[in-house]
């Protein structure tokens, strides 16, 4: 079976591509792009919707996985497999160095009613966060330590911004990931009997010296205001990562995998 063919820049389909790099046009169309083969192969392994696939054979890297990956596709696949030019592919394309497979899939919104935890839970709840590249960077140590889903709380970024799914390289389907606001969270957290650690420079207690045993929510602010007074009262310890240079604090992705590599190594050994 062969794939159709898109040449022109200017085709309707390119224009949507690059479109949908705009929350906007996501939100409007509750669809979003994923880029690269092993980003697509974390979304269909998730169960996420896939509605197009497009492809350009001369960005396809050795190894012959792309193609096979197409190939297969384009005999079973439920949805279309577009091929396109490479002056097609390049306005389409949002990455330095494609690999020559992007997808168009359906936004999915996931609530905490939707949350299936084991027992006992880990999350991380990020509140705040703002630059999708922290946030990719999150994911991949948060699935890398096994936590069980990921809350956003009154965060204004876009979780299927490209950034996001770059950075996080397909990790962001692999959890289950809420956005929600505070109020909702906080009762939800209760019925849970799911206990606070808030990270923030203003106590003694290091993050190593605190039980991350039970079911356990890591919370985690923006790097310019930390966490709001309202977790800060809301949760039942505070911890800190000591530091001994000059600077006064770590990114908040590499924060994020301190803190969640220490709670790692203790539940691994109850």
């Amino acid at each position: 079976m062969e794939a159709p063919y898109i040449q022109s820049r200017q085709n309707e389909q390119v224009k949507n591509l690059v479109k949908l790099r705009e929350r906007k046009h996501r939100d409007r169309q509750s669809r979003f792009l994923i880029e690269g083969l092993r980003e697509i192969g974390h979304a269909l392994a998730a169960g996420f919707e896939v509605n197009q696939c497009y492809f350009c054979p001369e960005f396809f890297p050795e190894g012959g996985a792309h193609a096979a990956f197409i190939e297969d596709r384009l005999k079973s696949a439920p949805w279309p497999i577009v091929r396109l030019s490479t002056e097609a592919f390049e306005k389409a394309s949002h990455r330095e160095g494609p690999d020559g497979i992007i997808a168009v899939a359906t936004q999915q919104n996931n609530t905490l009613t939707d949350l299936k935890l084991r027992q006992p839970a880990l999350l991380l709840i990020l509140e705040g966060i703002e630059k999708p590249g922290n946030l990719g960077a999150i994911l991949r140590s948060a699935d890398g330590a096994g936590v069980d889903a990921v809350i956003l709380v009154d965060c204004v970024l876009d979780l299927y911004n490209p950034n996001a799914v770059r950075s996080s390289q397909g990790l962001l389907f692999a959890l289950p990931i809420v956005s929600t606001g505070r109020e909702a969270l906080s009762q939800w957290l209760t019925e849970q009997a799911i206990s606070c650690l808030a990270t923030t420079p203003e106590t003694d207690c290091l993050h190593w010296d605190v039980d991350y045993g039970g079911s356990l929510a890591l919370l985690m602010g923006s790097e310019s205001g930390g966490l709001s007074p309202f977790w800060l009262k809301r949760s039942e310890h505070k911890i800190r990562i000591p530091m001994a240079g000059q600077a006064d604090s770590l990114n908040v992705a590499a924060a994020a995998a301190v803190c969640l590599y220490e709670a790692k190594r203790q539940r691994s050994t109850q």
